[in-house]
């Protein structure tokens, strides 16, 4: 990533000016120096990470959301994490897509060719999602970019199909060998006791089984659901001491562990109404996210720019605030603990 690209982004952030110039500041004038048998040997640096890994993020983000934050079609979306870069286009026809995707490309490409950026074609993939045809012929700087089946972005395998079973069974596999790799140090009467066990299943190989549910477990089909048991019903039965023959919802009851289609659609259910703020169904049950509270924010002020007046308020005169408004207290002295509440609502006091 070149420093010019860098500090011409920074000029874009509202921010304070003490703060960019620091930063501008730390891309100034860079030299990297290393010892030869001839004594040490400097040169310019223009391009790389800052010092320390923790800034890369910082550096690059404002440059990404030059691209980002660009207007596209109604039909295009761009999507990033990190680095990864990946375009979602719908279109009704094969040669619409192919026109709306090349378009979309050689946008992406000048704002490569602008910051000086390269982009592997080897490690980038078109898949299309229709069962019918085979898809258009896409192009980046002349070269075919190679057309797949299915494909892995952030640790999940998205299928033509959409139907994620490649996505199953490529964590089955995974799983299988970490439950090999257990078996080897820990048997059923010897090794790690139980309870370590039961927390290694937990902590390492429930929440690898879970990455990324809300997309492919809302909802589970039943042919996922059983390969769900039968992932979870190795690593029972290792905790357990079981015969091999034992149901795996009776070795579910023993541990007291939820199966894992059901935590899978919960985790599911819980990230599309928590965090996306989407409304899920679960066992006809219905979750609006307007029903929870939303989480707590980063600041979004700078404190050294914060006054002192505007960070207490003495005033007795406050803007109503619409819809329910509970205000709750506590204290404790010594061995007794007391606690009130005040509920409001438009204004109106229902209980107190």
């Amino acid at each position: 990533m070149q420093y010019n690209s860098i500090r011409n982004s920074l000029d874009e952030i509202n921010f304070p000016s003490h703060t960019i110039e620091t930063l501008k500041d730390i891309l100034t004038d860079r030299k990297v120096t290393i010892q030869t048998a001839q004594g040490p040997v400097s040169w310019s640096q223009q391009q790389g990470c800052a010092p320390g890994f923790c800034t890369c993020p910082m550096f690059w983000n404002p440059v990404a959301n030059e691209i980002i934050s660009e207007e596209c079609q109604p039909n295009v979306h761009l999507q990033a994490f990190a680095d990864d870069f990946i375009f979602v286009i719908s279109e009704p026809t094969g040669a619409k897509l192919k026109a709306t995707a090349q378009a979309a490309l050689t946008k992406f490409q000048h704002w490569t060719d602008k910051h000086q950026l390269k982009v592997s074609t080897e490690k980038s993939t078109t898949i299309l999602i229709i069962r019918l045809l085979s898809g258009p012929r896409v192009k980046w700087d002349n070269q075919i970019i190679k057309k797949s089946t299915s494909l892995k972005y952030l640790g999940v395998i998205i299928d033509n199909k959409l139907n994620w079973a490649n996505h199953v069974i490529n964590m089955k596999t995974k799983l299988t060998h970490l439950h090999q790799k257990i078996t080897r140090i820990a048997g059923t009467n010897w090794g790690l006791n139980k309870d370590l066990r039961n927390s290694l299943y937990k902590t390492v190989a429930e929440q690898m089984i879970l990455h990324g549910a809300a997309a492919w477990a809302y909802p589970l089909s039943a042919r996922q659901s059983r390969l769900l048991n039968s992932i979870q019903r190795k690593f029972l039965l290792n905790t357990t001491g079981a015969y091999s023959t034992t149901p795996t919802a009776a070795l579910q009851v023993i541990e007291g562990i939820i199966p894992l289609h059901i935590k899978a659609e919960q985790e599911a259910v819980y990230v599309r109404t928590a965090r996306l703020r989407k409304t899920s169904n679960y066992n006809n049950i219905n979750f609006n996210p307007n029903n929870y509270e939303d989480g707590t924010t980063f600041t979004k002020f700078l404190p050294a720019i914060f006054q002192l007046e505007d960070r207490i308020s003495l005033k007795k005169q406050f803007l109503p605030v619409p819809g329910l408004n509970i205000y709750t207290d506590g204290s404790k002295i010594e061995d007794k603990t007391g606690s009130a509440f005040y509920v409001m609502e438009e204004g109106i006091t229902k209980y107190e």
